[in-house]
């Protein structure tokens, strides 16, 4: 082999090795992104995982609706998939918690007694100022066009974590946790014509 030859194919290999380190540092950098989406605050032996779990945002859009679209103030927004925490996480002794709980973090229904599909969905938001919170969203999922938003719930919180499902009558009934009583209940008001939290004691 001529040393024109050898040279050539030294770049070759050469190449295709800074090719393959190349992809697996962005690899590792996008599992690194996704892992870093939740951090646990505290000690999972005494406190439940939702309890210390800090969430850290890194999109821009909701469904396709920009975050400075559901609120001026938002420059982050994004909806908690399963895919994005954990499975240690998610599951104890191979059960899926959050099903045995019947919760969910998108839940599909006509809230407002239309034939309209609508989604609601909960996540965590970043204000641009900084400071990080849980958002609420229902919005209306047309077959045939964008995503509208209906309603919009934000609260500035440390404990970010939010779980859906279900209620009877149309309700939506939202929750901070996974193992306890503690839960809102929102449901379309008729005369007022809009979503609105129900009064504790009507709840059940």
């Amino acid at each position: 082999m001529s040393t024109s030859s050898f040279t050539r194919l030294l770049g070759l290999i050469i190449g295709s090795m800074v090719g393959v380190a190349s992809v697996t540092a962005l690899t590792t950098a996008q599992a690194a992104a996704q892992q870093a989406f939740v951090t646990l605050n505290g000690d999972l032996k005494k406190e439940a995982w939702w309890v210390i779990a800090d969430f850290h945002p890194f999109t821009t859009e909701v469904r396709g609706i920009p975050a400075n679209q559901i609120r001026k103030s938002w420059c982050k927004a994004t909806e908690f998939r399963k895919d994005l925490i954990p499975k240690e996480l998610l599951f104890e002794g191979g059960v899926d918690v959050m099903q045995s709980a019947g919760m969910s973090f998108a839940v599909e229904g006509r809230f407002d007694d239309t034939a309209a599909r609508q989604v609601a969905v909960v996540g965590v938001f970043q204000d641009c100022a900084g400071p990080k919170g849980r958002f609420i969203l229902i919005l209306d999922h047309p077959a045939d066009g964008k995503p509208k938003v209906r309603f919009v719930n934000a609260v500035h919180t440390d404990r970010q974590f939010g779980a859906l499902r279900k209620g009877k009558g149309g309700t939506l009934v939202a929750s901070a946790c996974m193992e306890c009583d503690e839960s809102s209940v929102l449901k379309w008001d008729r005369k007022k014509r809009k979503f609105d939290w129900v009064p504790q004691a009507d709840e059940l």
